[in-house]
């Protein structure tokens, strides 16, 4: 028994002195003092690799997704303004064609108005003419149309003058002596 008591206080003294290791050992193993040496290695390799891998694959991709990106925002640009200066160029021959056009209107519409018009004077001027003829000859036509019923009513009066002598006097009268009493009424 003696052993035995013996044993477990060797056991006890053992696991008292191995107990602060033991604690370390379940604790975090990055905080004991005896892996730092290691654990620096690690860091730097691990850095080093992770800083080539960076510096060779990653940023170079990146470095040209960049370039790349600014070479089509670039392009972009010098397109838009490519297009925006087409685009005034052509708005400024659409101004142009529309100046042009709106001239070429108000030519086309003073010319027109100048052949109405002249046409319009022609046909005026026909009419008047035609009107001047045809008074004309309704002057001509009236003035025979005097004469002869001047003439008519000369001939009228000298009858109608002979029929009132006749009834009046029972006798023929003398067609000399009418025609001195027709042109004496006449001028009176």
């Amino acid at each position: 028994m003696a052993n035995i008591k013996n044993t477990l206080l060797r056991m006890t003294a053992v696991s008292a002195v191995s107990m602060p290791v033991a604690a370390n050992a379940a604790g975090m193993p990055q905080l004991d003092p005896t892996s730092y040496p290691s654990q620096i290695f690690w860091l730097a390799v691990s850095f080093a690799t992770l800083f080539l891998i960076m510096w060779k694959v990653a940023l170079p991709r990146v470095s040209e997704t960049l370039a790349n990106r600014q070479q089509k925002l670039t392009g972009d640009l010098e397109k838009a303004e490519q297009l925006k200066s087409d685009a005034e160029k052509v708005q400024m021959d659409l101004d142009q064609a529309l100046a042009d056009a709106r001239a070429e209107a108000q030519s086309v519409l003073a010319k027109t108005a100048l052949e109405i018009a002249d046409a319009q004077e022609k046909r005026l001027e026909a009419f008047n003419a035609d009107m001047a003829r045809k008074a004309e000859e309704a002057e001509q036509r009236i003035s025979a149309a005097r004469e002869q019923a001047l003439a008519s009513v000369r001939e009228v009066a000298s009858e109608v003058a002979s029929s009132v002598v006749e009834k009046l006097s029972g006798s023929t009268a003398d067609a000399k002596t009418l025609d001195k009493a027709l042109d004496a009424a006449k001028d009176a």
